[in-house]
């Protein structure tokens, strides 16, 4: 019992146990701001591989527009439901409703 006083009176010991509390929970950097800081990083670099993935597939999308008519005639069909004279045009709508 006396050792622990001792211990506990020790005030290098008692001073290093409070610098690290508080650089572990109150400081500007602390440990749990760290911890979420990290895994911000981690999402928001998900995210920029998700765009950059996005936008390669757009530009090759683009390409594929600017230099193949067949291609260009499809995506304005199907994305504008544009048509010739002579056509007639029918969009179905494929999502169902839960009716009772």
């Amino acid at each position: 019992m006396n050792r622990l006083l001792a211990v506990i009176k020790n005030k290098y010991l008692l001073v290093t146990a409070l610098f690290i509390v508080w650089i572990f929970f109150f400081a500007q950097y602390d440990v749990v701001s760290q911890f979420n800081q990290r895994r911000e990083l981690r999402d928001m670099q998900q995210k920029i591989d998700y765009l950059e993935k996005e936008v390669s597939r757009l530009q090759q999308e683009k390409q594929a527009l600017q230099h193949n008519p067949e291609i260009l005639e499809k995506y304005a069909r199907e994305k504008y439901y544009m048509k010739r004279k002579n056509e007639d045009v029918y969009v179905f709508d494929t999502v169902r409703k839960n009716t009772p």
